[in-house]
């Protein structure tokens, strides 16, 4: 990796430090623009239906962004202005690294995030970005038994995303409290939240039956 003008210049006496602190948060804001990308799962025939869930929970980014603006705010007084923030100013290299934490990358984090289910002819595959890189499947020959339902994910699950249960479920949520339940043939269960449980359903029984 090279900042500035070389590898080597970070080295020479009389190096602009500033400059250097820029470029060094254009790189790691240019790696977290990619986070999440570019991950292919192998073709398992056609998809009969696909669904693309994003968070719609408007209260955490109520609580993101205020802390995302201060960081802002900090960064710019300080590091960028040189005027110190309160009465006891964090070092401006702490001052960096809160600021890519809170600033940059949670709300990128959170902007990434997202729920892709596929149906294809020989089952079901999920991807939850960015805690999944590729795709889980589910195929229709491991699965016993589907069923829609409605639940409660902060009850059932303690809350969204990847979620475990003390009766040993896994759901995979986004928002919403609708999902199909799958009970596989080892006896794990299985919840994926939808907003469209009707065509998810329909898919699924269509697929299914091609399986038969």
């Amino acid at each position: 990796m090279k900042l500035g003008n070389g590898s080597n210049s970070l080295l020479k006496p009389g190096n602009n430090l500033p400059a250097v602190k820029t470029n060094a948060c254009l790189y790691i804001i240019g790696k977290l623009s990619n986070f999440g990308g570019n991950e292919q799962m192998k073709q398992r025939g056609p998809v009969i239906y696909r669904e693309v869930q994003r968070p719609r929970l408007i209260w955490l980014w109520m609580v993101i962004l205020p802390v995302a603006a201060f960081f802002w705010y900090c960064f710019i007084k300080q590091v960028i202005f040189g005027l110190p923030v309160g009465n006891k100013p964090a070092p401006d290299v702490a001052l960096v690294i809160f600021w890519i934490i809170f600033s940059i990358g949670l709300p990128a984090f959170f902007k990434k995030m997202k729920l892709v289910t596929e149906v294809r002819k020989n089952g079901l595959y999920i991807r939850y970005v960015p805690f999944y890189p590729g795709y889980r499947e589910f195929l229709f020959k491991d699965i016993d038994q589907y069923v829609r339902v409605t639940y409660s994910p902060v009850k059932r699950f303690g809350g969204w995303g990847v979620r475990f249960n003390t009766e040993g479920e896994t759901g995979y949520i986004v928002s919403g409290n609708e999902g199909i339940e799958l009970l596989m043939a080892d006896g794990n269960i299985i919840v994926l939240g939808t907003q469209n449980a009707s065509r998810l359903m329909e898919a699924i029984e269509s697929a299914f039956k091609r399986t038969e």
